[in-house]
């Protein structure tokens, strides 16, 4: 499914850019719905060459391109750590540690792993054009985002083969949920990795860091082509600024500690919810849909009350590696066991999804193909 994830990405700027005056209803409607119905459900099962389908796109700002696959890469090898059974548990730190030094092998390419804030992507004089023009397209890209980042927690929760399987079948199906009555059960905010996959960030901050830096980056190249406020002929200096904004390690930026909090503070709940120990139906948000974030003291946000998905899980207790992870209490197995007969109810979502699967040795082989 990420390689699916990456059409969407690329067919979304590429038509951004080259037709800016076309009505809404190309991205919301015709582009959703083969990206939903068809793409998605049956996802492209090598990589994509996105030059070929962002053409234009990626002639404006091959640097912004070139950022986005570089840190796309780091993404399958972190899924590739998790997911390889031959790993030994107490190797895949050590793998991982080597997977992020090759990343910053390229620092003309990559993100800071210093936090940003939110002000850097909701308090620009661009900032929420996307959102705000295309609401259903914008939630699918932040439904994307919250499977991308949340398959991480199954694979370190799961304390065996088949619970791994079967909680990364039930986020899955939870990515699925999330389109049903789109854009209302769609993130109302940007999910943040310490929110939706605490146990990953808490063990791996400088990944999840990257990744909430990529996602944000995200946000606003989307929001510079479908602002009027900044004129054609100024997109790729935008662009190009926003770049070197996030590649240093200076600007905009908070401390980890504020980073947990912000991702806190802002609501799992109007995040999507945590990617296991959820209940089963979606979260409630309390947020106005695609709200900005900037300039908000997170810290003073009362949400926690609000997050039941996210304190359903039950007390932690030692794991399969080690590290804490939550028991599945018999309500949650019953959570899980619904979202994942979704995954044989073709009346419940757009179209007939792939089902994750393993192979013999006990490798994830795919997960609607996020896995390799």
């Amino acid at each position: 499914m990420s390689y699916a994830f990456d059409y969407g990405h690329a067919i979304l700027y590429e038509t951004l850019w080259t037709r800016p005056n076309a009505p809404e209803s190309l991205l919301e409607e015709r582009i959703y719905d083969r990206l939903t119905r068809r793409i998605l459900v049956r996802p492209p099962r090598v990589p994509l060459e996105e030059a070929a389908i962002e053409v234009e796109y990626a002639k404006l700002v091959p640097e912004a391109k070139m950022m986005f696959d570089w840190a796309h890469i780091l993404h399958r090898q972190t899924y590739d750590v998790w997911a390889d059974e031959r790993i030994p548990l107490e190797e895949k730190d050590r793998q991982l540690a080597q997977v992020l030094a090759y990343y910053k092998t390229r620092p003309d390419i990559t993100f800071s792993s210093q936090p940003k804030s939110m002000e850097l992507m909701d308090g620009q004089f661009y900032s929420l054009a996307f959102r705000e023009r295309f609401p259903k397209f914008n939630g699918l890209i932040w439904a994307y985002h919250w499977l991308q980042i949340g398959l991480y927690e199954p694979l370190l929760v799961g304390r065996n083969v088949d619970e791994r399987q079967a909680l990364v079948r039930a986020t899955v199906a939870r990515f699925w949920q999330m389109l049903e009555n789109a854009p209302e059960t769609m993130p109302y905010l940007m999910p943040m990795t310490a929110a939706v996959s605490p146990r990953f960030a808490e063990r791996y901050p400088e990944i999840s860091i990257i990744f909430d830096n990529l996602h944000m980056m995200h946000d606003v190249v989307s929001d510079i082509l479908a602002s009027d406020q900044v004129p054609r002929n100024r997109k790729r200096a935008e662009i190009l600024r926003a770049i070197e904004l996030f590649r240093d390690d200076t600007s905009h930026v908070t401390t980890v500690n504020a980073w947990r909090q912000m991702a806190v503070g802002m609501g799992t709940h109007n995040q999507g919810g945590p990617a296991v120990g959820f209940l089963t139906a979606l979260p409630t948000p309390t947020v106005p849909r695609g709200m900005s974030m900037a300039g908000m003291d997170h810290a003073e946000m009362d949400h926690e009350a609000h997050d039941d998905h996210a304190a359903h899980a039950a007390p932690a207790q030692p794991g399969h590696d080690g590290h804490a992870t939550p028991a599945m209490d018999p309500e949650m197995h019953q959570a899980m066991e619904f979202i994942v007969r979704l995954l044989s109810d073709p009346g419940s979502k757009p179209g007939s999804m792939p089902t994750p699967g393993f192979t013999s040795s006990g490798r994830i082989l795919r997960c609607s193909s996020t896995f390799r």
